[in-house]
């Protein structure tokens, strides 16, 4: 069979958490392999190909071309399902992602088109393991004159340095199969233009790169369409990487102890110290009445591509306790660098740390210099410390003091909204004096006046001072306009204006906004200092006038070609009426007679009825127009009834069952050019009734001179 699933080696790696110092559980984050999952939904730190294989001879070979190609490579932001498998069956994201790659199409082109995608990685011990999950869908061209190589193909290759397929353990990941030999566990398939189509659910595979630490590794993916032109092959794509290890959720107070294994195994199973089966799947969970610090928990896992991986995990509780110390600056001598100092203890194994400056620096270093450059005042120090395996965190903040001149500033409006008050605020110094005397790190000042403020250092060795003017804003005023009346089912537009910005309680920020709900409407518009004025509209509905009526008949046929209509009166509404036949009428109450078309056709009657505010409503009925057909005709030559249904086609019989007559001219009462008898006969007529269709009518006609 040409599925090609490389030989499935199988590997056991024994690895105990507790010793290891890895800083991720989940999906791992910059620079460990980033945007591996599309997730800044473009091509970064990919490489795209695209060329034609023929070596079969039904096409011709094009070289490799770099690049990406519109609908050969494909970012898929959107949740939805593949239209070609149909239904809800196959998704274009598989669940846990927010993107994946379409890598081919439907388009069939000059036939053999291949397309890949490659990325190269790095191995680190953040980014040993890799997930890759994948769907594909394939044609089966279901004809013996196909070799395999010419069918429908996908392929995953995992390569080396030097750009050959690993071998030994992790090669279990490569995968290649063509569309005849698709038809195997773990695929599915339906009948799509004639002929058999293979399609696979989202798989996921996890592949173990911990002997490839410090090396360089590539991901290839390829899809290739039919080498015959006919036929087509395309997959979708997504992937993430991580650290190979069990994380341990077992922080101070948990009840619970929860073992997670790495993501993307097909199955898992866990022991205890004694090697006793204890659960199947990927997150274990114990009751801290059942467990001991110490004990030892195995989880043996399978991919789906057949790769064993052991990880054992060993019991902590795990109590990370954030705490730091730091220099002083010396505001005389103009330096903004401080010393950090860890004091955290850890209960087990190591801490990782994150250091927030709050100047928009970080780092991760335990103890760190920090050069604060240009920023005064009181900053806060955030350090966060993780206690891996465990996701176990804690952190502290601290106000820490810097010197770089100037000092200090202050925050806020010097203008304030006639009838209210301004807030000011002070930053950059460790206290404050105002000139009202008050000490606090804000004023509020409701009044035209000059305000000053005086900054200190911690040791008061430094002080500068700072003045603003505080002034009332002008008055201004917030103009409203709109109808407050909307017709059912229609809208109305409110606005404002004479604001700087508007704010409805809709949520909306234009100057105007539509509505189709009765309620209640404010607007609160701000002029350029946020000063407020607000207005709200009371929007009520208006139901729409009833257009039902009622038809004397809804059938008219050349002679019976009058009706009348009627509708239920309702004050202050007028009534209009349109026949249908270009011809109009008023009122409640109306007769109309049709100039009835010989050729068969209807006529939609339509009443609109409008109230006072003008809402309307409209109601429409169809009279349909039959065929007319006379009992009598009388062929005497006065040019009256002279034939029996010109323009249809007819046969007539006499009693005998002889065709007298054949046609669509219409029967002029004579039979192989002698005038008939006087006397009944049967008539058969075919003709296109108004609705398009072909009918027949059957009857007897009374021939009379």
């Amino acid at each position: 069979m040409y599925l090609c699933v490389k030989p499935l080696y199988k590997h056991i790696i024994m690895l105990f958490v507790f010793l290891t110092g890895f800083m991720n559980t989940g999906l791992a984050d910059e620079p460990y392999c980033t945007n591996i999952g599309f997730e800044l939904h473009n091509f970064t730190n990919w490489r795209a190909y695209t060329w034609a294989d023929g070596q079969s001879g039904y096409v011709t070979s094009t070289p490799k071309v770099e690049g990406i190609v519109n609908g050969r490579h494909t970012i898929i932001t959107s949740n939805g399902y593949d239209p070609i498998v149909g239904g809800t069956q196959l998704k274009l994201i598989p669940d846990g992602y927010s993107t994946s790659v379409k890598l081919g199409s439907t388009s069939l082109g000059n036939g053999g088109l291949r397309q890949s995608l490659t990325y190269q990685l790095d191995v680190t011990p953040q980014n040993a393991f890799i997930v890759y999950n994948f769907a594909v869908v394939l044609q089966d061209p279901h004809d013996s004159s196909h070799f395999p190589e010419d069918e429908p193909r996908f392929k995953v290759s995992i390569l080396d340095k030097d750009g050959n397929e690993i071998t030994g353990e992790a090669s279990c990941a490569n995968y290649d199969v063509n569309a005849s030999n698709a038809n195997v566990e773990g695929w599915n398939t339906i009948q799509y233009d004639g002929k058999p189509l293979y399609w696979r659910d989202w798989t996921t595979v996890g592949i173990n790169l911990t002997k490839y630490i410090g090396q360089t590794v590539t991901l290839e993916f390829m899809s290739a369409n039919c080498r015959r032109k006919g036929h087509f092959g395309y997959a979708y794509l997504t992937a993430h990487c991580q650290p190979l290890y069990i994380t341990v959720d077992y922080c101070a107070d948990d009840k619970i102890a929860t073992l997670t294994a790495p993501i993307g195994f097909k199955s898992y199973q866990w022991k205890d110290s004694l090697n006793n089966p204890v659960f199947t799947g990927q997150t274990l969970q114990l009751s801290s009445n059942v467990i001991s610090e110490g004990d030892t928990y195995t989880c043996e896992m399978q991919s789906a591509t057949g790769c064993d991986a052991t990880l054992s995990a060993t019991i902590f509780r795990y109590s990370p306790n954030a705490d730091f110390t730091h220099s002083q600056v010396d505001c005389n001598k103009v330096n903004n660098t401080i010393i950090f100092s860890i004091t955290s203890p850890s209960t087990h194994g190591t801490l990782d740390y994150h250091w927030d400056f709050g100047d928009g620096s970080t780092t991760t270093d335990q103890n760190p210099i920090h050069d604060f450059h240009s920023v005064s005042g009181m900053i806060p120090v955030t350090l966060v410390v993780k206690n891996p395996p465990s996701t176990c965190t804690d952190s502290v903040t601290k106000m820490v003091e810097t010197f770089f001149p100037p000092l200090i500033g202050i925050d806020g409006d010097s203008t304030y909204c006639p009838g209210e008050t301004t807030l000011l605020k002070a930053h950059g110094a460790h206290h404050y004096e105002w000139f009202d005397g008050s000490t606090a790190d804000n004023i509020t000042v409701g009044k035209d006046t000059e305000v000053w403020m005086i900054g200190y250092s911690s040791n008061n060795c430094h002080t500068d001072t700072i003045r603003v003017n505080v002034k009332k804003e002008p008055a201004w005023t917030l103009t409203t306009s709109g109808s407050e009346l909307f017709c059912s089912g229609g809208s109305t537009v409110l606005s404002a204006s004479g604001a700087a910005t508007y704010s409805w309680s809709t949520g909306e920020t234009s100057d105007s906004i539509r509505v189709d709900k009765p309620g209640s409407y404010t607007v609160t518009g701000k002029n350029r200092r946020g000063c407020e004025k607000q207005f709200t509209f009371t929007v009520n509905e208006d139901p729409l006038p009833d257009a039902g009526f009622n038809m004397s008949v809804n059938k008219i046929d050349l002679h019976n070609n009058e009706l009348s209509c009627s509708v239920t009166a309702q004050n202050g509404v007028n009534y209009h009426w349109d026949m249908g036949d270009g011809k109009t009428e008023q009122g409640t109450r109306i007769t109309h007679k049709y100039d009835v078309d010989p050729n068969l056709t209807n006529y939609k009657i339509t009443l609109t009825a409008v109230n006072a505010n003008g809402c309307r409503n409209s109601a429409s009925k169809m009279v349909n127009v039959v065929l007319f057909i006379p009992n009598v005709f009388t062929p005497n030559g006065d040019g009256i009834n002279d034939k029996f249904m010109d323009g249809k086609e007819i046969i007539i019989y006499d009693r005998n069952g002889n065709i007298l007559y054949k046609g669509d001219n219409g029967w002029d009462g004579n039979y192989k050019g002698e005038k008939a008898d006087n006397d009944t006969y049967f008539y058969y007529i075919k003709y296109i009734d108004t609705d398009g269709s072909e009918k027949t009518a059957k009857g007897f006609i009374q021939l009379k001179r």
